[in-house]
């Protein structure tokens, strides 16, 4: 007498045979979408860390060596900056940093719009490297909020960038 396999209501159990020794293999179709992610993905990475993109011709092949360097320094929402004057073209670095609280630095054009900007962390020598590419002067902000009295961080004409 043989005891056939069942169900908790006593119905046959469907057995399958156990296929332990095939190996599963991809469908062509799952073949071709992953052959097609995978160039998606490597031209994407060709295409945007190439130095023929404008943004990456400085940023990652080259370390600019700048002109001038100016220290900035904030503490009480105040900034304390030196002269500040560069010509177009050249690179300069801003060095920034905060006695208290965490600041941004950005400097802005006299139509309002943001050049650049960086977080200035306390305790620490925060800097970026910079190239005008107009002349004209430069207003300075805090770019971060800071506490109740950030909207005062204002600095008129701070940068002078000439010809």
């Amino acid at each position: 007498m043989s005891a056939k396999k069942t169900t908790a209501k006593g119905r046959p159990r469907a057995t399958t045979p156990h296929k332990a020794t095939e190996s599963h293999r991809m469908d062509p179709r799952e073949k071709r979408w992953l052959f097609v992610l995978i160039g998606v993905f490597l031209a994407v990475n060709i295409i945007t860390l190439s130095p023929a993109v404008p943004w990456q011709r400085w940023l990652l092949w080259s370390k600019p060596e700048p002109a001038k360097s100016f220290a900035i320094e904030i503490d009480d929402y105040e900034f304390t900056l030196p002269p500040m004057e560069a010509k177009v073209g050249e690179y300069v670095e801003f060095t920034a940093t905060s006695k208290d609280v965490t600041y941004g630095f950005g400097a802005f054009r006299q139509d309002g719009s943001l050049v650049f900007q960086m977080q200035v962390l306390p305790g620490m020598t925060n800097s970026i490297v910079w190239r005008f590419d107009e002349a004209g002067s430069y207003d300075v902000r805090s770019t971060e909020y800071s506490g109740p009295r950030h909207s005062e961080m204002l600095v008129e004409d701070a940068i002078t960038v000439t010809q």
